[in-house]
């Protein structure tokens, strides 16, 4: 909504009772209303007070021109430093459970 409002033109919400105005004097409903009159509407008796309804000819307010800025990317390729790593063997003795006797052990009754 924020968006709506501030994008908006007031002179435009201020042609709604126009627009409804127009609306109850058609013969049709809503959605046959907003294809004739907004939807490559051509000249018929009631021209000018089409003119008058709401985003038929809205004011350009405000014009905004962006162009994004070039952008260039160069990859370079990553040295390559060698990484020295000693193979280390493990015995069966460094992986003891007996250790974990001693930190687990049940809950004790005073």
């Amino acid at each position: 909504m924020t968006y709506v409002f501030a994008t908006t033109n007031m002179a435009e919400v201020l042609k709604a009772p126009v627009f409804i105005e127009h609306l109850m004097e058609y013969d049709g409903n809503c959605v046959e209303f907003l294809v004739e009159h907004y939807d490559n509407h051509k000249k018929d008796q009631d021209w000018d007070t089409d003119q008058k309804l709401p985003f038929i000819n809205p004011p350009v307010v405000l014009m905004v021109y962006a162009q994004l800025p070039e952008t260039l990317f160069h990859i370079e390729k990553i040295k390559e430093f060698p990484v020295q790593q000693k193979n280390t063997f493990y015995q069966e003795k460094d992986f003891s459970g007996l250790y974990l006797s001693r930190i687990f052990q049940p809950p004790r009754h005073s």
